[in-house]
């Protein structure tokens, strides 16, 4: 079995950057993490969890998740009502689309403060 643990991002603002992609997603909200809480962690389903980490120049991550659809329109809506660019392809993260141009049923990419390329797809 291989199974996912958890993914490092590193973010300027570890507290911010967890929060907002927590409140996007709908989960609860960041925990600190690490020997001295400079951490910060998302928990998704099955124990696998998003770690941020402090990094005065993060490096570029491209994350994305699959999601219900319903959980998919909660997403939008919470971008939406957030006022956050999206669109439905990483080349045009401003378009407002969602359909799912690679055959699936919805699809949106948006960026975070840091710059990171976050996907949902259902």
């Amino acid at each position: 079995m291989i199974q996912l643990d958890h993914l490092a991002v590193e973010a300027r603002d570890v507290a911010a950057s967890a929060r907002f992609l927590a409140d996007i997603l709908g989960l609860a909200g960041p925990v600190p993490e690490g020997e001295d809480d400079d951490m910060f962690r998302i928990d998704l389903d099955h124990g696998v969890f998003v770690l941020f980490s402090p990094a005065s120049e993060p490096r570029f991550s491209h994350v994305a998740f699959r999601v219900d659809a319903a959980r998919f329109e909660s997403i939008v809506d919470r971008l939406r009502a957030r006022g956050v660019a999206f669109g439905n392809d990483h080349d045009d993260t401003r378009n407002h689309r969602t359909e799912d141009f690679l055959g699936g049923a919805g699809r949106v990419y948006f960026h975070d403060a840091d710059g990171h390329l976050w996907e949902v797809t259902c």
